[in-house]
């Protein structure tokens, strides 16, 4: 597993051949992360337990929120998955309420992401816990010792956009063959990065898309990783 700083001597020393660009390498290294955190792999999915009370039918995201896989909702000693809905529908639902055309209260039914909350329907007629999968964001590299899986599972990707977006918009090279390169190298990495993903998730599809799944073909990588 890489370091933060080891990324960046790798960048600045192997690709780059300078050593008066820290700073700016450490920007473009974040920004590489920012590019591809949307994206899933099985380094940044994630499940957060919430306390849900009876007298709301919201409840705040975790800090760390991306993007919303499923919810499970807690009825007795069971859990059961939440239908996710747009916006719309759960209003809509909330709505009829008082014209006595839904439960005012029970076991969550259906639940969507709106405005940094998630909102469902009905609204429980006990305390339970809604159990939120998601992708989340990781821990922010900072001290040169710092470590997450971006520095060590999606290395080869972060190292070679990063690399690209310095050469295009740092150093803004005449030669656009050395920034093809490491564009051509990043896509290879993220193929391996994405087969590797669902070996081990076990799907045999690809899983990547953030919000609803969807299942396509499976990937296999038609190249070594430099």
């Amino acid at each position: 597993m890489a370091t933060y700083a080891q990324m960046q001597d790798r960048i600045n020393l192997d690709y780059l051949n300078r050593t008066d660009l820290g700073a700016e390498t450490k920007r473009a290294i974040i920004r590489a992360v920012k590019h591809y955190e949307k994206e899933r792999f099985w380094f940044n999915m994630t499940a957060t337990a919430l306390a849900v009370g009876t007298a709301s039918m919201t409840v705040a995201v975790p800090a760390d929120f991306i993007a919303l896989d499923f919810v499970t909702v807690r009825d007795a000693s069971l859990d059961s998955i939440v239908v996710l809905r747009s916006f719309d529908r759960i209003a809509y639902q909330r709505r009829t309420v008082a014209a006595g055309g839904a439960a005012a209260s029970g076991v969550a039914q259906e639940i969507c992401y709106w405005q940094d909350q998630l909102q469902f329907f009905p609204k429980p007629n006990s305390a339970t816990t809604m159990t939120v999968h998601y992708v989340h964001t990781l821990p922010v590299l900072s001290a040169d010792a710092d470590t997450n899986a971006w520095t060590s599972a999606g290395e080869y990707l972060i190292i070679h956009h990063e690399t690209a977006d310095m050469l295009a918009n740092v150093l803004r090279v005449a030669d656009v063959g050395q920034i093809q390169s490491h564009k051509t190298w990043e896509m290879e990495a993220y193929k391996m990065l994405k087969f590797g993903n669902d070996m081990r998730l076990g799907m045999g599809e690809e899983k990547g898309m953030v919000g609803t799944i969807q299942g396509q073909a499976p990937k296999t990588p038609d190249s070594n990783m430099p």
